[in-house]
């Protein structure tokens, strides 16, 4: 790779970089947004974790959670959605996304019964939601 090739490279990243964190900048951060249109659709299970206001590290901990009470319980997902990823910069591998509705979040919530005390909560501010 000759210089001008290079040079040309790290142009485009720091591009790339910049327009990430204007998006990540631009990103809705109004809660009640959120909250409202997991409402309407069907959204994963982290979202409407925090569409309810659980911490994003909790929220991550109880969609891994009700994820295994829906299979347990076989309820299947409102919606399937299948994507392409780029994992730290390798491949694009297929990842598949199940989007559930408020409705089946709410009888995942009535099967979960959490024993850490930040699931819990987690759990009774969704069922509050």
């Amino acid at each position: 790779m000759n210089t001008s090739a290079r040079t040309a490279a790290q142009i485009l990243r720091l591009r790339a970089r910049a327009t990430r964190a204007k998006a990540r900048a631009l990103r809705p951060k109004n809660p009640a947004k959120l909250a409202k249109s997991c409402q309407y659709g069907a959204r994963s299970i982290a979202t409407h974790a925090l569409a309810a206001g659980v911490a994003p590290e909790t929220a991550k901990g109880i969609a891994s959670a009700l994820g295994s009470v829906a299979k347990r319980t076989k309820t299947k997902a409102t919606r399937t959605n299948r994507s392409r990823r780029t994992l730290a910069g390798w491949g694009r591998t297929v990842r598949t996304t199940r989007r559930y509705s408020r409705a089946k979040i709410v009888q995942l919530l009535e099967a979960y019964k959490p024993r850490k005390a930040e699931f819990r909560e987690a759990r009774d501010l969704m069922l509050a939601a």
